[in-house]
């Protein structure tokens, strides 16, 4: 892997991330999502770190510091890592980056993390399930994942890749 795909796909990861949050607040705002708690995510990071990585209901785990700032700081690093492997993933496939059904379609496939790891570990099941209806979880990952896909494609039509 080039040190050119890399900060691509950081770049990219960090726009595509970025570009999530906008489009989660709007769809939140508009009431169309609503979403797990991002602090919960980051008491689910930091809890790895204690070696529990499966809750029956994270908000039954006691609180830890800096969860907010975990949250954070691992939604922009996996956003970096995920585009990364998109770069190195349609570059190997000889499939263009910018390609707008590339980029969402990746973007929407992103969703199974949440549907099939997050939200399970967080005690709320597969595909968010058993969590609180008022989260709209389902509808929430795949809303922000699309958004996330956007970011990606917005990115590879503005950053030339040689």
């Amino acid at each position: 892997m080039s040190v050119e795909i890399l900060i691509w796909g950081c770049l990219a990861g960090f726009a595509a991330t970025a570009t999530m949050d906008v489009f989660a607040a709007l769809f939140n705002r508009v009431g169309l999502t609503a979403g797990a708690k991002g602090q919960w995510v980051g008491r689910w990071y930091l809890g790895m770190l204690q070696g529990r990585f499966i809750h029956s209901d994270i908000a039954d785990f006691p609180e830890q510091t800096g969860e907010k700032q975990a949250a954070l700081a691992g939604h922009y690093v996996i956003g970096a890592v995920l585009a990364v492997f998109y770069l190195s993933g349609a570059l190997w496939l000889d499939v263009p980056p910018d390609s707008f059904v590339s980029a969402v379609g990746y973007g929407l496939a992103t969703t199974i993390f949440p549907w099939l790891l997050v939200l399970p570990c967080l005690g709320f099941g597969v595909c968010g399930r058993k969590g609180p209806v008022e989260l709209k979880l389902f509808r929430s990952s795949l809303m922000n994942h699309l958004s996330y896909g956007l970011g990606l494609w917005w990115t590879a039509n503005v950053v030339p890749l040689g």
